[in-house]
């Protein structure tokens, strides 16, 4: 287990099933710094499902990862908790459904600052805090390797966030710190909020698990990168068999 841990966008969906993963096999004096960018109440349900034992292992940092400023701030409050790190896991992450006839540039620089220019410079950041044999995890996606017609610049993003990943390995063999990606199809978390029944029967039939993953089955698949020094420069796929159909 890693003494200290940071997650980003970690009170929901994959990012809160990573930290309870990740705390439920820590010790008592391990830490573990988790990200949200506007959601008091999540941070509030968390607390309300946890023991005080694990909440003390825990420190909130509010900071809105799409700003490279609020990106600033987060690293001098986390130095103010520690200067040592085990694992990152770089969560964060948005998306778009208009479509590219009607891109302005504004939505086209959002989601790619959002997705992978803060996430770039924020390991930069971090970088002489990382201890030797740590380990990175981006969250990319499945549409980052297969093009989703829904959104042009997701998968874009995305596809950059997977060679990113590949590419900080030789940054970072100073330290041998390992740096992998995952790439996750369609999981169930706040983001398929109001997707129809006809739209989770057209998608299922793609899968050949035939149903949407979890956020604890992507988390599981984290955590299983974290704690192997050897897995390193790797993007796993975790979609059920999607397109098998």
């Amino acid at each position: 287990m890693a003494n200290t841990t940071i997650v980003t966008s970690g009170t929901k969906g994959i990012g809160k099933a990573t930290v309870l993963k990740i705390l439920s096999k820590s010790e008592k004096t391990d830490k573990i710094i988790v990200n949200y960018g506007h959601d008091e109440l999540a941070v509030e349900k968390m607390k309300k499902e946890l023991s005080e034992e694990d909440w003390e292992k825990l420190f909130f940092i509010k900071a809105d990862m799409s700003r490279y400023s609020e990106m600033e701030k987060f690293c001098e409050k986390i130095s103010k908790i520690t200067n040592s790190i085990d694992w990152v896991v770089l969560n964060t992450g948005i998306g778009t459904y208009v479509p590219y006839d009607e891109y302005t540039y504004d939505v086209w620089e959002n989601l790619l600052r959002t997705n992978l220019s803060v996430p770039a410079f924020f390991i930069k950041s971090i970088k002489p805090a990382m201890n030797e044999k740590g380990n990175i995890v981006f969250v990319g996606s499945h549409a980052g390797q297969e093009p989703y017609s829904s959104s042009l610049a997701y998968s874009v993003s995305k596809a950059a966030v997977l060679f990113l990943a590949k590419s900080l390995v030789k940054q970072f063999d100073d330290k041998r710190v390992s740096v992998n990606a995952i790439a996750p199809g369609f999981i169930e978390t706040e983001w398929q909020k109001g997707r129809k029944p006809e739209s989770y029967e057209r998608i299922n039939k793609k899968i050949a698990a035939h149903r949407f993953g979890e956020p604890e089955e992507v988390a599981e698949l984290i955590y299983s990168i974290l704690i192997n020094d050897y897995i390193n420069g790797s993007i796993y796929d975790i979609h059920g068999g999607y397109n098998y159909y």
